[in-house]
């Protein structure tokens, strides 16, 4: 519903630019000075959709809450090329048109500053998607986006100088940089909240070779079993980047925490926090538990199918310490995909959990583990069927690495379960 929503008001948006172009011209005969006019068009557009980018990316609560971030920063991805596209077209147009009709190029100070601002937006852009080849840093990829917040006045001061005075667009363009200076004062106040309430680390656990457990005491927080947080640690004098990871505690816990499995720069330290160290985290995120679709007497009677791979398996952990915790009648299958049971965590909780409640079942599934004596290779749609029957009546879960999880969402939809049945949350730079 808030997703439609906020497309209807994108729609009179676009509606409200195209009326103010289309106010802002002269038509007449086909004629060179048509690409002025629409190069005209696309500035607003692309303006529009480069704060766009802003707004999803910028953790806005009462944007994300009932859509999910993982949508959001889709959708920053989206906008954010759309908006760098229409602008490119916008600048080539407008040099086409001033090279043929004039001779010259950009004959301005002002235009320079546009021109320049686009630049620097293409080689962000750039950097940013080609990350991986690049080999850059997630603090490297971080900064080049905040880069983006001091190019985006000049384009700002570029629209202004070049908008007639007292015209629709002259006004949308005020709207528009009202609401940047509103996203970065968010941001900004947002940072500050975070400070004023830190978290203390009480507690450091190896659960596997590589995966760890870091337990936080701090202001209460109220969300629910299988949202998200950003933490920023403290250690040794040297703050952190912002890093999102599942809150693998249940909200009926005393501490919170988070499960790292160490895949890269950041995760590869978590085994150097120390008892003690600070922490600083923005939550809760996410829509990704069984209490967010849980809507209507008829969905909470329905069967949850939680299928995780490798260390996905953290909102499910949380999901079922909170449905052990309150003791909820639930029937609930889990299945659990992994190179080998060396990377099991908490197994011996789930073997607890899978005693005594009775409508819990757990799969382990083992890809690269021959001597394995449970289930082997990669979870299908005949695996599934041969624990579950059926899959009417059941909800969903998936969650784990993008690509495994798309294979899961294929071999759901080969089984004719409907999309609003199947839960997910993909997070890619």
């Amino acid at each position: 519903m808030k997703a439609r929503l906020l497309m209807i008001v994108l729609a009179a948006i676009l509606l409200f630019i195209a009326i103010s172009w289309a106010a802002a011209v002269e038509f007449g005969p086909f004629e060179l000075i048509y690409l002025r006019y629409f190069s005209l068009l696309f500035a607003p557009v692309g303006l529009l959709f480069i704060l766009l980018q802003f707004v999803f990316v910028s953790r806005i609560k009462a944007i994300e809450e009932g859509i999910g971030l993982d949508r959001m920063l889709r959708w920053h991805r989206f906008f954010g090329r759309a908006g760098l596209s229409l602008v490119f077209f916008h600048a080539l147009m407008i040099a086409l048109y001033r090279l043929i009709a004039f001779g010259e190029l950009f004959p301005t100070t002002f235009v320079w500053v546009g021109v320049a601002a686009l630049l620097g937006f293409m080689v962000t852009a750039s950097l940013a998607s080609m990350y991986k080849k690049l080999n850059l840093a997630y603090e490297t990829w971080r900064n080049i986006h905040l880069i983006n917040y001091l190019l985006f006045p000049f384009v700002l001061i570029h629209a202004f100088y070049h908008v007639r005075d007292g015209s629709l667009l002259y006004y949308f363009f005020v709207v528009l940089a009202a609401a940047y200076l509103g996203v970065v004062l968010y941001r900004v106040i947002r940072i500050i909240g975070m400070r004023r309430k830190p978290y203390e680390v009480v507690e450091v656990r190896q659960e596997t070779t590589d995966i760890w457990t870091l337990f936080l005491k701090g202001p209460n927080l109220n969300y629910k079993p299988g949202q998200f947080m950003f933490i920023q640690l403290m250690r040794n004098g040297k703050l952190s980047s912002a890093h999102p990871f599942t809150i693998s505690a249940s909200p009926t816990a005393e501490y919170l925490s988070i499960t790292p499995k160490k895949l890269g720069d950041f995760t590869m330290t978590i085994k150097d926090t120390r008892v003690g160290d600070r922490a600083y985290i923005d939550a809760p995120y996410g829509v990704f538990s069984f209490l967010s679709y849980e809507q209507g007497e008829q969905n909470r009677q329905n069967e949850h199918i939680f299928i995780a791979g490798g260390i996905g398996i953290t909102p499910f952990i949380s999901m079922l310490r909170y449905i052990y915790d309150q003791k909820l009648d639930k029937k609930i299958t889990l299945f659990w995909a992994n190179r080998s049971e060396e990377n099991l965590c908490f197994r011996e909780e789930l073997e607890k959990m899978e005693a005594e409640l009775t409508g819990l079942k757990v799969v382990l599934v083992m890809s690269d583990q021959t001597d394995w004596q449970g289930e082997k290779g990669h979870i299908k749609a005949p695996m599934l069927l041969n624990y579950l029957e059926t899959v009417e009546d059941k909800d969903f879960y998936v969650c784990g690495p993008p690509a495994m999880s798309r294979a899961t969402i294929v071999e759901l939809k080969q089984l004719d379960v409907p999309s609003f049945r199947i839960h997910s949350e993909l997070f890619e730079l």
